[in-house]
């Protein structure tokens, strides 16, 4: 019991350290800081709703940390460019999973997230980057990860436009479902659907 109780405690040290240096790779940005705790947050839900276990919800939340860490080899006149990218400049910022994979390249986890940095951003149907896995190729994690972070960069103000209302990012995800493995769209779906009736029961009362 005592070494189980201090594996537990050294999980939530990691994961506190974790989390403090995703939001500090933000912190310069104030157009993305709370951007990997808020996709957590849903990734964690979503994961719940698909019956992941605890040791596969703890790799998420990690995950959702650190997704974006290769942005910090991205310029920040292209990161912040108020206006649309060039193709150039979308290339660069292509690149940020495998940057992310490069700089952690000799750190060893205790859970698989290098997966979920490099695939966050590959599609079910082929159309993703870095390297346009389709299907089943992409890990259940990362396309939780690459979902839900849609979601939180459609629901909130960038530097190129402003923030979309909830029901019309959802509204303009149902057009894109294809992008998703449809059990996990389906949970991602439910779990919105659950977060709306909580915040109407909330205001009601």
């Amino acid at each position: 019991m005592d070494v189980g109780r201090k594996v537990a405690q050294l999980e939530e040290t990691f994961q506190a350290v974790v989390r403090d240096w995703g939001q500090s790779i933000e912190s310069s940005d104030s157009y993305t800081f709370g951007h990997c705790e808020r996709v957590a947050g849903y990734a964690e839900e979503v994961a719940r709703a698909m019956g992941q276990d605890d040791h596969q919800i703890t790799a998420i939340r990690l995950g959702a940390y650190l997704h974006d860490v290769g942005k910090i080899r991205v310029p920040h006149e292209v990161l912040n460019k108020p206006g649309r990218l060039t193709n150039e400049e979308f290339e660069v910022i292509r690149m940020h999973p495998v940057w992310g994979i490069e700089l952690l390249e000799g750190v060893e986890f205790p859970w698989d997230i290098k997966p979920i940095i490099r695939w966050h951003h590959e599609k079910y149907d082929g159309t993703g980057y870095p390297d346009r896995l389709r299907g089943d190729e992409i890990p259940l994690a990362a396309m939780i990860i690459g979902i839900v972070d849609v979601y939180d960069a459609l629901t909130t103000t960038r530097s190129y436009r402003g923030a979309m209302t909830p029901e019309v990012a959802l509204a303009e995800m149902e057009r894109c479902k294809q992008s998703w493995r449809p059990d996990v769209y389906e949970a991602f779906r439910g779990v919105m659907a659950r977060a709306t009736e909580s915040a109407e029961r909330a205001t009601a009362a």
